[in-house]
This record gives C-alpha cells, structure tokens and sequence, in this order.
C-alpha cells in the first residue's frame, strides 16, 4: 500500500527559509555590486584628475623652460580678481607669464582653481607673443586645506597657499607641487624644470 503523506512535497516553513535565504543572496550580490561600481566610480574619477594634473605640470614645465627668471616683484598683466600670484615667469622678449590660485572665476569650475596668465599657444606649439593675454583656468578643485609641503630640499623655497614652489638661484631649477581634493579623495603631483638663464630676479 502507498503513503501519499510523503509526496506533500515542501512545507509553509521550509519554503519561506528557502526564499529568504535566496533574498539574502540577492541582497549579498546586490550590495558587491553596488561597490564593485562605487570603486570603478571613484577610480575613473583619480585617473582622470592625475591626468589633469600632468597636463597642468606639463604646462608650468613649458613656461618655465622658456623664461629666463623668475619675477615675483612685477605686476602681473592680466586682474587677479583676489587670486594670490604664485610663480611669475620672465621670458626673453620681456613678457610675464603669471600663473595664480584662488576662487574660480565662474560656477562651473570646483572651489580654487590654478589661471595662467600669459600669451597663448599656436598651433605649432609656440607661444604668439603678438597674440593678446589670455587668462584661463588650468586647473580646478585645489586643497585649500592642503599640508605643508616638505619636498623641496633646495636653498630657496616658497610656499603659498595650495601651490607650494621653490628655485634654486645657482642652477635655476624650479620645483613645485600641486594638491587636489574631491570630498575623500586626494592627490598630489610635484613637478620640475629648469630656467634657460641663472637669473631670479629679487
């Protein structure tokens, strides 16, 4: 004779163990996912920002290389606007090149920002002196609140604000450091050249 009592297949309680168990899955995947994305947010966000900064050391780099002192004490030609001026370069034909850090000029752009002050660039990769100055942003979302930087280990050194910089008069070598912050997250990128003359203007 047949026992059907054993083909009453899963109780009430068993299947509400075994679903909650799956929503419990689902919720552990659901949340490694939602991280998973977070992280890939957040470092898409650093790459991008290390390549601003390269790009904006690569710039300073340049202006330097042209310049033969460096000229803290002549008025820069573009309006500050409340901007400190951090490095002021001299270039052979008498421009100034004036770069400077404080409030963004317009909404668009993230807390402080870095302006360069200064001809513009031609397509050839050269500056156009004859061309009018122009005053642009560089670079955005500086730290305001960003420690002293200890890097520079030379004789005479600087450091104003959010760029910290600093020469050395025998060699005319010029190092810098820029410092960038979004809420957490953090990066500092330091940069070097050299001028074309042994002149720092006092």
């Amino acid at each position: 004779m047949v026992n059907r009592g054993q083909d009453q297949g899963f109780s009430l309680v068993e299947l509400l163990l075994a679903c909650s168990l799956g929503l419990l899955m689902v919720a552990v995947v659901a949340s490694w996912l939602l991280q998973e994305q977070i992280l890939g947010s957040r470092l898409g966000v650093v790459l991008r920002q290390r390549q601003l900064l390269m790009r904006a050391n690569q710039l300073i780099s340049a202006d330097i290389q042209r310049g033969v002192a460096l000229a803290p004490e002549l008025l820069p030609s573009c309006s500050m606007a409340g901007r400190q001026p951090l490095l002021q370069i001299l270039l052979a034909d008498g421009v100034v090149i004036s770069y400077s850090i404080g409030p963004s000029p317009s909404r668009i752009w993230r807390g402080h920002v870095l302006m360069r002050c200064g001809p513009a660039y031609g397509l050839d990769g050269q500056l156009n002196p004859m061309a009018s100055y122009q005053h642009r942003v560089v670079l955005d979302g500086l730290d305001a609140d960003a420690p002293a930087w200890q890097g520079c280990a030379l004789p005479h050194g600087q450091r104003e604000e959010m760029l910290a910089s600093c020469w050395e008069q025998v060699s005319g070598l010029v190092q810098w450091q820029l410092s960038w912050r979004q809420g957490e997250l953090s990066l500092q990128q330091e940069g070097q050249a050299v001028l074309q003359a042994v002149e720092i203007a006092e």
